[in-house]
């Protein structure tokens, strides 16, 4: 697990920081911060920032993509974003990321000790048994991308699920 730290001298966008004309128990919604972050971006105001500031953005509004992820976002963009492809991009992204966060929730029960590791044979039996139920096939396939000798790193685990399917 890649934890990406904000850069040097890039705003990092709270929900105080947005609540200009609004009470203290409205909160902005989530496309102003998005709005409010790729603004301080936009430094020629021309609705536009480059392609390679997203990643930056992102991670000014506390998402957190490593380098690999941000070319990935990047890669079908036009050299200049404007508002509407930077919110199509955040919504997509925040799919995923909140998808990964559930899976990592659900799998903290079975981490007793907090280390982030559990027995691949415990891991197994929750696969074959709970939820939706996979083959036995589908679960060596996981489990022999993520066996270290008996354990198996959830961090490790949930990349593996979260992988796009080879066709």
């Amino acid at each position: 697990y890649q934890r990406r730290v904000r850069e040097p001298n890039t705003p990092h966008i709270t929900n105080s920081s947005l609540e200009t004309n609004k009470t203290t128990t409205e909160m902005a919604s989530e496309e102003d911060k998005w709005k409010e972050a790729f603004g301080l971006f936009d430094r020629d105001t021309d609705g536009k920032i480059g392609k390679e500031e997203v990643g930056t953005v992102m991670r000014a509004l506390g998402q957190s993509p490593t380098e690999a992820e941000v070319k990935e976002i990047i890669k079908d963009l036009p050299a200049q974003v404007d508002f509407e492809k930077f919110k199509a991009v955040m919504h997509k992204n925040k799919k995923d990321i909140d998808g990964e966060k559930e899976m990592r929730e659900a799998f903290k029960v079975f981490d007793k000790d907090g280390k982030g590791i559990v027995q691949t044979k415990e891991l197994r039996a929750v696969l074959t048994s709970m939820g939706e139920k996979l083959t036995d096939e589908e679960v060596d396939g996981i489990i022999k991308a993520c066996d270290q000798n008996g354990t198996i790193n959830l961090e490790n685990f949930i990349q593996t699920l979260l992988k796009p399917a080879k066709k």
